[in-house]
């Protein structure tokens, strides 16, 4: 602040550990500031450095310039994915402050980083490295939002990068590696650290052309044996070094310094016989990564631990996957950490889940996990690639990609809850679920060519389907449109849900045509030696088969030479669509508190046995929930002394009477006697909770199915809720309509509801500011059953949702 001179570029950069503290000057409304935490701190006296603080260090910064960029690798949420005994990754959290003798701030943004200072500070932008609910990640030391950041921004085309266009490119390099999303906000307009004129992107050089090729450069991610650099003349433009046209050759490393990773020994894998030699200060262009990096890591879960496969079975699996020539190759199979885990579910059935923890697939044939590997393993590998456009075409811009609803000719009867909500081309499109979409292409007008088009649509369960899906040939001049909607290019959003899925859409110049429904293939099928396969067709198929790059004899191969250009569209099918958003035209500034969700629908969270204390819990609660939502029992507390369960509920009942039925009408313990506790009951060191539940107050991850309970000291009464969706904030057990029906109109309704809660993630409080959370207590067999993998939401109860023949699955 010091330094800083009128109109200087101000670039924050932080990359480590957040979490949280509590708020000192109520000025949050979860009553927690998020804090950053730097190598000293809570030591000695050092406390963390609070959002409050950090937003009166730059409105001081701002008084001087409005040239203010924050880029922040690190998170407020402690929400990994399956932790760091069996995932690759760890989150960039650490244990909320508990006790804070630091002064309190002034008035502070009160937001996350989400929203951190952006409305009041005009001009400062905000790179975020996950949004609330959504742990940052980092790899091997390494921030995996950094390392896409760096790619990104190295690159020089013909005008300077804009924030906007890294928001667009950034994403999907980050999908490759982690379930976390990235936050861009504030003014996305101008040019990076409002650079206008940097022509040389941050690249490598060759270093040494006697007794063979080395190159040097600064550290890189996706460096290692098997990474394909482009070779270009030393003085070439910026944005020469995206045209496949200018290049030398294409070389491939084979030896790299793992020690530094500062230097690598590589070979010509395709040349230009007509252009001039390699020279030193050349520059080597990252066109692909290593064959490291597009590896998936796949954990088989032994069977010393909960929901293990049997050895015997372990050893037959492990034969199949290795003996399988596709899946060996993207595959590679660990006991330890992975990207990817195998484990028994019910039935004896095989479940891969993702990174995110959410069931990928379910195999009713062990024999049918080598290729799904495969496809899994192709899909991150297909993540990693990047357009070499030139000096005209780029990257989520020259190609404007859009998921548009599909005619309601044809739509079905399960999508009718769904609420379609339309975004910009290029960025994430909410799907409802059974909803049926297409897929429109828009090209440019500032297109210098005509381009032939395609698309990779990569599902979540790792399947990938290809547009045009009769391989024609699509051609669009700039500023024309074209909607893939012939037979089979239609789809439908289906399970499994609230997971990222990537529609790739590429642009290739008419002499560079490419064949995408070969990738959607194996290697058994896919011919790409003659002659009608383009240069690019070739280089693609080897960029998907680990260990054969550099392998090709170069009289039969040459450098791509015509530019391509490539934009992602990131999807999500969600149930419960939206919920009860403010509608868009909405100017006024609305106080929306809890609200009840009408129609919720429980099925995307039911473990598949049905037998498990979860499954039963939640079919109970549901059960409760839709019986007040068609207005049949009310929410009233009473002595509840009638003869049968129906007698009392038509006089009604209340939130702790609800949790205590959910439990007990589940045939399950909920204390020493069953007894029903009332929320004064729930706290305290004798409670009787204590008997079939664990505290989990300290813990800062909530999860499905823990019971919250509020007490207001001042009125002495209290509330309690079942989490149902931590992430969303969505619980169970709260009753009525209590937002604005002027501007959200719906009708009241009397009973125990399902309820979004407008506060942020760590729900503590509830309702009003003097309703605070005294106790979280986490059922002791929830927890048993979900290590097991059996008590973890799975998909069998969503398996016929979109079938009208099957009533939607009900």
């Amino acid at each position: 602040m010091q330094r800083a001179r009128a109109n200087d570029v101000v670039v924050v950069y932080f990359a480590g550990h957040g979490s949280q503290a509590p708020d000192k000057n109520g000025d949050e409304a979860d009553n927690s500031d998020e804090t950053l935490m730097f190598h000293d701190a809570r030591t000695g006296g050092v406390s963390d450095l609070r959002d409050d603080e950090l937003h009166q260090m730059l409105a001081r910064l701002h008084e001087k310039t409005r040239r203010i960029t924050v880029i922040l690798d690190s998170c407020n949420s402690g929400t990994a994915t399956r932790g760091p005994k069996a995932g690759t990754v760890k989150a960039r959290f650490f244990e909320p402050l508990t006790d804070d003798s630091s002064s309190p701030a002034g008035e502070g943004a009160g937001e996350s980083a989400e929203g951190m200072a952006t409305r009041a500070l005009p001009g400062l932008v905000v790179f975020s490295a996950a949004t609330d609910n959504n742990a940052a990640l980092e790899q091997n030391g390494r921030g995996i939002f950094t390392d896409a950041l760096l790619r990104v921004m190295a690159e020089v085309g013909e005008r300077p990068l804009t924030y906007a266009q890294v928001s667009r490119m950034t994403p999907p390099l980050v999908s490759a590696e982690s379930p976390q999303v990235p936050y861009f906000h504030g003014d996305l307009t101008g040019a990076v650290f409002g650079n206008q004129t940097r022509t040389r992107p941050i690249a490598w050089e060759v270093s040494k052309v006697e007794a063979g090729l080395e190159i040097a450069g600064p550290p890189l991610a996706g460096l290692g044996e098997g990474a394909e650099f482009r070779i270009y003349a030393g003085n070439v433009s910026g944005a020469d070094t995206r045209d496949p046209d200018k290049a030398k050759a294409t070389v491939v490393v084979v030896k790299s310094d793992d020690a530094t990773g500062l230097n690598a020994g590589v070979e010509i894998s395709a040349a230009r016989s007509e252009e001039s030699e390699i020279k030193r200060g050349d520059l080597a262009i990252l066109v692909r990564p290593a064959d490291a990096f597009i590896t998936l890591k796949v954990r088989l879960r032994p069977s010393s631990e909960p929901g293990g496969i049997p050895a015997e079975r372990l050893k037959k699996l492990t034969d199949l996957i290795e003996q399988d020539p596709e899946a060996s190759m993207l595959t590679q199979l660990t006991a330890g950490p992975g990207d990817f885990e195998l484990s028994l579910g019910t039935n004896n059935r095989l479940v891969l889940r993702g990174p995110e923890n959410r069931p990928r697939n379910t195999y009713e044939k062990d024999q049918d996990v080598s290729r799904s590997l495969w496809q899994h393993a192709r899909q991150r590998a297909l993540l990693y690639l990047r357009g070499e456009g030139g000096k005209h075409l780029k990257d989520s811009e020259t190609l404007r990609a859009e998921l548009i609803p599909a005619p309601d000719a044809r739509q079905n009867k399960c999508s009718r809850k769904g609420v379609w909500q339309q975004a910009e081309p290029n960025s994430q499109q909410v799907i409802p679920l059974c909803y049926a979409w297409n897929l429109k292409v828009t090209l440019a007008d500032e297109s210098p060519v005509p381009l032939l088009i395609g698309a990779l649509i990569l599902s979540t369960d790792g399947s990938i389907y290809s547009l045009p899906r009769d391989d024609s040939k699509v051609r669009l001049r700039p500023g024309e449109s074209h909607t893939f909607k012939a037979s089979g290019e239609t789809f439908i959003g289906t399970p499994p849900l609230d997971v990222n899925d990537r529609v790739m859409v590429f642009g290739t110049q008419e002499k560079n045509p490419v064949s995408w429904g070969l990738f959607t293939q194996t290697a058994a099928t896919r011919d790409t030696r003659g002659p009608a396969r383009s240069g690019l067709h070739r280089a693609l198929d080897r960029y998907l088969k680990p260990g054969t790059r550099g392998q090709v004899v170069l009289e039969e191969e040459t450098v791509e030479d015509t530019a391509w250009t490539m934009s992602t569209v990131t999807m999500r099918v969600e149930a419960n669509s939206r919920f009860l958003e403010v509608p868009a035209a909405t100017t006024k500034p609305i106080n929306i508190r809890e609200y009840t969700i009408a129609g919720f629908d429980i099925r995307p969270y039911l473990p598949d046995d049905p037998g498990t204390a979860l499954y039963r819990v939640l079919q109970k609660a549901d059960w409760l929930a839709q019986a007040a939502g068609e207005d049949g029992f009310g929410y009233k507390q009473h002595a509840w002394d009638r003869r049968t369960d129906n007698e009392n509920l038509q006089l009604g009942i209340d939130c702790s009477r609800s949790i205590w039925f959910a439990f007990t009408r589940a045939g399950l313990p909920y204390n020493r006697d069953d007894r029903y506790l009332t929320t004064a009951l729930m706290v305290g060191d004798s409670t009787l909770m204590a008997d079939e539940f664990d505290s989990c107050s300290d813990d800062p991850n909530l999860q499905l199915g823990d019971v919250l309970v509020y007490r207001d000291d001042d009125r002495g009464d209290g509330h309690v809720v079942m989490v149902i969706d931590p992430a969303r904030r969505i619980a169970w057990g709260s009753h009525g309509w209590d937002g604005s029906p002027k501007v959200l109109p719906v009708k009241p309704d009397k009973g125990v509801e399902y309820q979004k809660i407008k506060f942020k993630s760590d729900w503590q409080r509830w309702d009003r500011k003097t309703m605070m959370r005294k106790a979280c207590w986490r059922y002791r067999t929830f927890v048993v059953e979900a290590n097991s993998a059996r008590g973890l939401p799975g998909l069998n109860a969503l398996e016929d949702v979109c079938l009208p023949r099957k009533n939607c699955g009900r």
